[in-house]
């Protein structure tokens, strides 16, 4: 009777867990609903702004601008990495990790210095004790806690004066590309310099009041939308990998719950058929005598 209390022990305790994780589960979708609306609406926006920027001629302006061309040298390099500050969302931050490693292991056979600017705790835990001398993570925080659009004006402006002071050569973003609840993609993408897109256009833009000062407008501008949108599409993947991590728990919790019942309810006739065997023989043996 002792193997009964166990597996009703366990069977409780299983229970309690799939009424936690169906519960983060509905929470994640209610979330994933919110994030995937927000970073789908701006998507077109943020697409479009960089692909203006990066099919300008080079022969419409009068100057060059390292926040357009960056420069011909890159010896520090700076990387703004999007996770999660909450566990529990699978191996979305596995995965950031994992491609961070990578690119800082190319980085390292070039030469280049790299600093990590890690928006999310849980990337920077698994980052910080897995760095080189040369390479250093730092955590930016309450990133999350505040107004998203602002707190991505402050990031940019902050890694734009960091390229002007020559503190850094290169930005870059390593982020998750969000397509579907179901698909999404780690990603590296550069801020500056920006990547540029061949024109074919043969319509020539005129540009008021120049292409100069249009450039020298939206460049910084561009920092900040382009940050804004890896965050709300990295929101939208944590919570759609939550979301998935959390119902397969359940069928496993579920799946679990289904085999101890059985071995439970095998058991528990186990003992009443042994039982009732030995009030038979109890009941044989004093007729006998």
């Amino acid at each position: 009777m002792a193997n009964l209390k166990e597996l009703r022990i366990k069977i409780g305790g299983i229970r309690a867990i799939r009424k936690v994780t169906a519960a983060m589960k509905l929470v994640a979708g209610v979330k994933l609903r919110k994030a995937e609306q927000r970073a789908l609406a701006s998507k077109p926006y943020a697409n479009e702004l960089k692909k203006i920027l990066a099919t300008i001629k080079r022969e419409n302006l009068a100057k060059s601008y390292e926040l357009f061309d960056g420069r011909e040298s890159v010896k520090n390099e700076t990387l703004i990495a999007f996770a999660s500050d909450k566990g529990f969302c699978g191996n979305f931050n596995y995965l950031l990790s994992k491609k961070l490693k990578e690119i800082v292991a190319e980085r390292r056979a070039l030469g280049i210095k790299v600093e990590i600017l890690c928006v999310g705790n849980k990337l920077y835990q698994l980052l910080r004790h897995s760095l080189s001398e040369n390479e250093s993570a730092e955590l930016v925080t309450e990133f999350y806690k505040g107004e998203i659009f602002s707190n991505a004006k402050l990031l940019a402006e902050r890694v734009a004066s960091e390229f002007r002071e020559g503190k850094s050569d290169k930005i870059s973003l390593v982020r998750t590309r969000y397509h579907s609840a179901m698909r999404m993609a780690v990603e590296e993408e550069s801020l500056i310099p920006l990547k540029r897109e061949e024109n074919n256009d043969v319509t020539e833009t005129i540009f008021e009041p120049s292409a100069d000062e249009v450039l020298e407008n939206l460049l910084p501008y561009n920092l900040g939308i382009q940050i804004y949108q890896a965050a709300l599409e990295s929101m939208a993947s944590e919570q759609s990998s939550r979301m998935r991590s959390m119902d397969n728990a359940t069928r496993n919790a579920d799946e679990m719950l289904g085999d101890l019942t059985i071995r439970y309810n095998r058991m528990r006739q186990y003992g009443i058929t042994q039982e009732l065997t030995e009030v038979v023989a109890g009941a044989d043996a004093i007729a006998n005598d």
